[in-house]
């Protein structure tokens, strides 16, 4: 008997699991990258190093607290948290840059 007979089968996911997880997967990313527009619209080359030191704790934070990037059990207060900062980051960028 080997160790993959002893792990259980995973349970399949819903709907609303699977549209959290794209969802997110589309969130990430581009809030990454508004990040670093951001960054580049406010200090310049410093502001994107800085912007990209904080798209990578924002990465290492999300992993760390739902140990995984796509976790089984994906809240929906967590794509909501997501979907605030990503906004508030967006909303930030295009008043600086008006």
């Amino acid at each position: 008997m080997t160790q993959a007979d002893n792990t259980p089968a995973p349970q399949p996911t819903s709907v609303q699991q699977d549209v959290r997880a794209g969802v997110l997967a589309a969130l990430m990313p581009f809030g990454a990258g508004m990040l670093l527009t951001l960054g580049y619209a406010w200090i310049g080359v410093f502001g994107v190093v800085l912007a990209a030191i904080g798209a990578a704790g924002w990465a290492f934070r999300w992993h760390n607290k739902h140990q995984g990037w796509f976790p089984q059990q994906l809240t929906t207060g967590s794509v909501v948290g997501q979907t605030a900062l990503v906004a508030l980051i967006t909303l930030l960028l295009f008043v600086s840059i008006s």
